[in-house]
Order: structure tokens, then sequence, then C-alpha cells
């Protein structure tokens, strides 16, 4: 998950991913002004990025629900076995 001033931002591959959609369907809906560029959406270089607000507006919450448990195992996991490491 994202750290600091980049919580809740995502980049199209990401939110691709979590989805199990293309990230050309991302650059449609920008297209088609689905999102606000500058609010909900931004380019940074040849990356797109989108808030965590617009995505979930967009496609459900329920996914991406599931993405964020299983990061918060994923890290906790590896917490773990660096606590354990360090002993």
């Amino acid at each position: 998950m994202a750290i600091g001033s980049f919580e809740g931002l995502y980049t199209f591959l990401e939110v691709a991913k979590i989805y199990g959609i293309d990230d050309s369907c991302l650059r449609k809906q920008v297209a088609r002004n689905k999102f606000v560029i500058g609010e909900d959406v931004k380019k940074m270089g040849r990356t797109w990025i989108i808030t965590e607000q617009a995505m979930v507006r967009s496609f459900g919450s329920l996914k991406f629900e599931d993405y964020k448990k299983k990061l918060e195992k994923k890290e906790k996991a590896q917490a773990k076995k660096l606590k354990q490491s360090n002993t």
C-alpha cells in the first residue's frame, strides 16, 4: 500500500491487477471523461495515477477490500519474518 503523501493513490496498472481488467479500460474512461483530470486522475510522465475514491466509485469496493486484506496479511507475515530473523 502506498505510504506518506502517496497513500490512496494507485497506478492504472495496479488498479488493473486489483480488478482483473486491462489498464487500457482506464485510459478509455479518461478519454470518455468518466474521471476528472487533476482531481480523480493525473498523468505523471507516462504513468497515470488514480485516487482510491475514484477507483472505488467506478469499480466497486469488494475486490479492493479483498486486495487490501491480502496486502495487510502479506505485510504482517513480512514483519513477523523480519522480527524472527532479528531474534
